[in-house]
């Protein structure tokens, strides 16, 4: 049974790009308001225009057609719905209360029709910083708070604190930096720094902690993106609102605040075009689900996440792997994507991620499971056991295939009795009759602990250190014998025309001298033939699905043995799949495509997710 794989098979690709403006704008009129209300709504966005109109002619004195009442209204309107008798010293507060819906409909223009991604309405919160201490001194304290807490906040994960105790930090880190421009600045008698310690409090806060939480959900890059993008808006909102003309004719015309709330309510019905993200600039802020869906990425970055502490926990190499390959191979496929933390607080991510109105035909929504889970002996299966519960296709084996690969035990035995050889093992109680007729160096391994590397010794001091140490951190040992022989790798994943299907990537092997995977060479036909159906048939009986990789050993003698099979911690683009793809011609955004091909057909139809 051979490899089947001569080249890379690619998902069709449906981004929004280059669609015309036509389209988009049809796409954008949603039709949640009745036309009715539409009515409405275009009455009182209109009536303001009209006072104001009424407003020109009275200070023209003009009557149309020698109508009077069109002047004497607009007199009555300016003498008494003007704010222009406002003392100046008294002008700055209000002006922040009637730019506020000018301010609010730029962000909504922004967000909406253009599709950049901000850091919500916060634009509107520093472009009043910039108007209390001027636009320089407010950029560089914004960047050397943003520095600090980004710098910060995974100690303060780290430490497993809880929100109120993060953001009494971050403020407690702004007043410091805001404290100490004001102490530099007056050692240095720079105007600027002195600056800093006018700058609202708050408004620098909410900005702080805005920005650690994108690190925390994305990544850093993404949020760089969004508090330029921010920043770049709240300098648009602080130069319009500065126009001396545009501040006399809000003073002037206050009902004009009306007008601005029906034109945010259209641009929501008519206007959300999000250009930026239809024609693929910035990819990575794909704020809008994409055309051809979702995928969450669960991964286990923090070690805290749980009410309490009990059990083993997964090996520290899956806190230290980047996804940002994977995310971006996602994200050249179409796919909006999102990484989020396999803890306690997934099944709110997953709901907000996967909102109920999202689920329309024909848009995916896929979790890619990247956790080695947080505590305890099942913990393989723990996202796979809370997407089951969601109904979200999850990649991988499900749950209780999960629990089979999570007990040594257990999926040595499965192997067996589908006729797959294994290596010998035993427990602790059975050890010493056990050891008489085997032989050094043996393998001690924890039986709930399927993915952590096992101990190899070589003398029976040695075995007996091993054993205790496991009992120790992780209870119940087994020793499992070693064979003799070449040690080669088989990625197995699903076949593109069906999910039934699994087949394998050509075999590679470990290179310790250059420290990667390698494409085996010297094996018969014959023996690459029995290593891909021996891999196969492990994966069938283990039930795996998607993506495997297979650990086995051929013997000087031609004996073959299925080590292990695993289905966590594939993704990585220097991994076995990414290698044994590369073999075959396949780059890594094309076998990404298999397997989003794969859950893709698994998510339309009738399976378990």
């Amino acid at each position: 049974m051979g490899s089947g794989v001569t080249g890379a098979t690619t998902l069709p690709v449906h981004h929004k790009a280059g669609l015309p403006l036509r389209e988009l704008a049809s796409r954008a009129v949603r039709h949640r308001i009745p036309a009715g209300g539409l009515l409405v709504l275009t009455v009182l966005g209109v009536l303001p225009l009209l006072a104001i109109l009424l407003r020109v002619l009275a200070v023209a004195g003009a009557a149309p057609g020698g109508v009077t009442w069109f002047w004497e209204a607009g007199d009555w309107l300016n003498d008494n719905l003007g704010l222009l008798w406002m003392p100046s010293e008294d002008r700055d507060g209000i002006l922040y209360i009637l730019f506020l819906p000018m301010a609010a409909l730029l962000t909504a223009l922004t967000r909406l029709t253009l599709g950049i991604r901000v850091l919500g309405f916060r634009a509107i919160l520093i472009a009043i910083g910039f108007q209390e201490i001027g636009p320089l001194p407010s950029l560089l304290l914004i960047a050397v708070v943003a520095l600090i807490v980004v710098a910060v906040r995974p100690w303060m994960r780290r430490f497993g604190l809880p929100f109120y105790a993060r953001v009494a930090i971050i403020l407690c880190i702004v007043a410091v930096t805001m404290v100490g421009g004001l102490l530099v600045g007056a050692w240095l008698g720079s105007a600027t720094l002195w600056s800093f310690a006018f700058f609202p409090v708050v408004i620098l806060a909410m900005l702080a902690e805005s920005i650690a939480d994108t690190v925390a959900r994305d990544n850093t890059a993404m949020a760089a993106w969004r508090t330029f993008s921010t920043v770049l808006l709240a300098v648009l909102i602080a130069g319009v609102s500065q126009v001396t003309l545009l501040r006399e004719f809000v003073l002037a015309c206050p009902e004009l605040i009306v007008t601005q709330m029906v034109l945010v309510v259209m641009v929501a019905e008519f206007l959300d075009w999000r250009l930026f993200e239809s024609v693929g600039l910035g990819s990575e802020q794909q704020s809008g689900h994409g055309r051809r869906g979702a995928v969450a990425i669960v991964r286990n970055r923090w070690s805290g996440g749980v009410l309490l502490r009990r059990g083993g926990q997964a090996p520290g190499r899956y806190r230290r792997r980047s996804l940002q390959p994977l995310v971006d191979g996602l994200r050249d496929l179409g796919y909006h994507v999102k990484v989020v933390e396999g803890d306690l607080s997934l099944a709110n991510e997953l709901k907000r991620f996967f909102p109920a109105q999202q689920q329309a035909p024909g848009v995916d929504r896929l979790v890619i499971n990247c956790s080695g889970g947080l505590q305890g002996r099942g913990r393989l299966g723990h996202v796979a056991s809370l997407c089951e519960l969601a109904g979200v296709t999850c990649s991988g084996p499900d749950a209780l295939a999960m629990a089979t690969l999570s007990d040594r035990i257990l999926m040595l035995q499965t192997l067996k009795a589908a006729g797959i050889p294994t290596p010998q093992w035993t427990d602790a109680v059975m050890l010493e009759t056990w050891l008489v007729e085997r032989s050094f160096p043996l393998l001690v391994r924890a039986r709930f602990e399927p993915d952590r590397r096992p101990i190899r010794v070589r003398d029976p001091d040695a075995l007996f250190a091993a054993l205790r140490q496991v009992e120790r951190d992780f209870g119940d040992p087994i020793v499992e014998t070693i064979a003799p022989g070449r040690a080669l790798r088989a990625a197995v994943i699903a076949t593109p025309a069906t999910n039934s299907g699994m087949e394998c990537l050509p075999l590679v092997e470990w290179a310790s001298r250059a420290k990667r995977y390698r494409c085996v060479e010297g094996l018969r036909d014959t023996e690459t033939a029995r290593v891909e159906e021996m891999a196969l048939a492990a994966v069938q009986a283990l039930r795996c699905r998607d993506a495997a990789r297979v650990d086995l050993r051929l013997t000087a003698d031609g004996r073959l043995q299925v080590d292990a099979v695993h289905v966590v911690d594939l993704w990585t683009p220097r991994g076995c799949l990414a290698a044994a793809a590369g073999c075959a011609g396949m780059d890594f955004p094309s076998l990404l495509s298999r397997v989003a091909l794969s859950l893709t057909q698994r998510a339309g139809s009738a399976e378990l997710p």
